[in-house]
């Protein structure tokens, strides 16, 4: 989002010396992009090698996961690609996980890969009369081939169950894949397109009625190259198993009508179906006056297609609240009651739909004296909203975060917590109030390079209930509206990287006797915070042992609106030849906070007569 900016410069030799002109926009240190990553799985109990993909990739590079292991740097190929050592642990299940990478200039935005079980391949074949073999159970890696399918083959016996499964929506890819299945005699066997499970992704599972090769072509149904994709083959199961809570209640029937409503207890989940297309299942309940109540949806996380929508009724038939519009498969309702009394929770399917497999799940809970932790969103360059769930600073600042309440009956006040245990001031959101500007100071001895994952608790005050961690969802829900369940890893885990406040460089420097020279000084300021507005502040600038018979200005600024400043050297006709390493000394304020900066040495030297 902050990059260096254009510029149009002069050079011309000035007495010997290289010296360049020209009007730069305030330019700011480039952080690592990451873009891609190859192969798109690591898997459990191996070293896997991957090559990311990006820009400003530096020798300091550093991976962040998700999930659990290790990350080593092998090394960098050029500014745009870097090779990594992952290693997972045993044991760990499939999923989806998250990398960023990171150094003393900031850190990126996440990029999904696979953590699966299965050795993965590459796809290499486009030409349907020599389709890439595999030998299952086998995973996939690749790329959409536009109007190109992409082959493969396996074989089968039969009475063999195969299942076909492909990831892209669920590592945020663009392509909508599309699978069929020919067997040996050339006949289609299955064909499978959106799911209604899977999103986007294809599955198919199917039964080998003839021995021998079976032909698979994979592609995107818009024809649209470049798009990833992640194929499972094998025996494997596809849809996520339901997974129900001890404390359950099963749905039982005729519950189609008001009068034939379940009794529904609040804090337990309810189990239902909606077994034919069109029908309606209700449940009834009793509520107090100004009692918040809340409905949570599980279907496609528990391996169902339905597409819930509820409704909360009050006891004269009038519809309160409700949730869920038929694409949104897993909603929330919340609702404060307006009187004391029964209410009846209305379930149905949003596309009218209804089977043994449109099952569904309802976790139901009195949120009376809770609250809800989120960032405020900020917007970038072009007012547009951004998520901003990664942070950078520098050693001595104060990390300012905006924090939102969302409350539910509980008005009292609620006090912030870091985990790091970084001192803070104004860490607590006033009673009634829905937003605090939180501001942590960050160690003065903090180094550039260093990772660290803030998790944010909010507590109510005396006897209250009320305790919650500060949730991102909101923001990878804006990053990727179409991805059902982001990496856990993400959800409440805060990373902020500490950065150095400055990059500075000038040339080295040879002068002659009796001469003066001009010399460019170079300032790279940090990256602003992503939805703030930019505040750059004078950086003065002081040369350190500069040898005998040369001199500076007495003061040297690099003005607020730009990265670099010309100064005059004037070398004494008396002075002697002599080399030395000179130190730039740089002295300025960022986002509120002093900072120091000496530069790498400048060699100089002055010549003989």
């Amino acid at each position: 989002m902050y990059t260096r900016g254009g510029q149009v410069a002069f050079a011309y030799m000035h007495r010997g010396i290289p010296v360049a002109f020209g009007l730069i926009a305030c330019n700011a240190l480039s952080m690592p992009v990451l873009t891609g990553v190859n192969p798109l799985a690591v898997s459990p109990g191996k070293a896997v090698e991957i090559t990311l993909r990006g820009s400003s990739f530096t020798d300091d590079l550093r991976l962040w996961r998700s999930f659990a292991g290790k990350a080593e740097f092998v090394k960098r190929i050029d500014a745009k690609q870097a090779v990594f050592r992952v290693t997972v642990p045993k044991g760990m299940p499939t999923q989806v996980g998250a990398l960023r990478v990171y150094d003393r200039t900031g850190i990126s935005e996440p990029l999904l890969i696979m953590v699966d079980t299965l050795s993965t391949v590459t796809a290499t074949s486009t030409d349907k009369t020599k389709p890439m073999p595999l030998k299952f159970p086998v995973a996939v890696d690749g790329k959409m081939g536009g109007v190109n399918s992409l082959w493969f083959s396996f074989d089968a016996k039969i009475g063999q169950k195969i299942s076909l499964e492909v990831y892209a929506e669920r590592i945020a890819s663009k392509a909508d894949p599309v699978i069929r299945l020919m067997d040996p005699d050339g006949r289609e066997v299955g064909y499978a397109d959106d799911d209604d499970v899977l999103g986007s992704d294809a599955a198919l599972v199917f039964q080998a009625k003839t021995a021998g090769a079976h032909l698979l072509e994979l592609r995107d149904v818009q024809y649209r190259s470049g798009g990833l994709f992640h194929l499972r083959v094998g025996n494997l199961p596809v849809w996520p198993k339901p997974q129900i809570s001890e404390e359950h209640a099963m749905e039982k029937e005729p519950n189609d009508e008001l009068q034939t409503a379940n009794p529904l207890k609040l804090g337990v989940v309810m189990v239902g179906s909606i077994e034919e297309p069109g029908a309606r299942d209700h449940f009834r309940l009793n509520g107090q006056k100004d009692q918040w109540i809340s409905f949570r949806v599980l279907s496609r996380d528990i391996g169902s297609p339905s597409n819930i929508c509820l409704e909360l009724i009050d006891a004269s038939g009038k519809s309160i609240a409700n949730a869920g519009t038929g694409l949104v498969s897993q909603p929330v309702l919340r609702q404060r009651l307006p009187a004391d009394g029964a209410y009846t929770l209305l379930v149905e399917e949003g596309f009218r739909r209804g089977g043994p497999r449109f099952t569904y799940q309802i976790a139901s809970r009195v949120d009376n004296g809770r609250f809800r932790l989120r960032l405020k969103d900020g917007v970038d360059a072009k007012k547009k909203p951004i998520a901003v769930d990664r942070l950078w600073a520098i050693p001595g600042q104060r990390l300012e975060l905006n924090i939102q309440a969302e409350r539910f009956g509980y008005e009292e006040p609620i006090t912030l917590f870091a985990n790091k245990g970084w001192p803070s001031s104004a860490n607590v959101i006033k009673a009634k109030s829905k937003e605090t500007r939180m501001l942590l100071e960050v160690p003065e001895d903090a180094k550039a390079g260093e990772l660290h994952e803030l998790i944010l608790k909010g507590i109510g005050e005396g006897e209250s209930v009320a305790k919650t961690g500060l949730s991102l969802v909101d923001g990878f829900r804006a990053r990727w509206p179409l991805l059902a369940s982001p990496p856990s890893g993400l959800l409440d885990h805060l990373p902020v990287v500490i950065i150095e406040p400055v990059k500075i460089s000038m040339p080295d420097v040879k002068l002659k006797p009796g001469t003066k020279a001009k010399v460019r000084v170079s300032a790279l300021r940090p990256p602003e915070p992503l939805g703030a507005k930019p505040d750059p502040k004078p950086i003065a600038i002081e040369l350190k042992n500069l040898p005998a018979g040369v001199a500076a200005p007495d003061k040297i600024t690099v003005e607020a609106k730009k990265d670099f400043v010309e100064i005059e050297l004037t070398c004494a006709a008396d002075a002697k030849p002599i080399k030395a390493q000179v130190a730039i000394k740089a002295n300025s304020t960022y986002r509120g906070a002093q900072w120091a900066k000496e530069s790498s040495p400048v060699s100089f030297e002055v010549l003989a007569k």
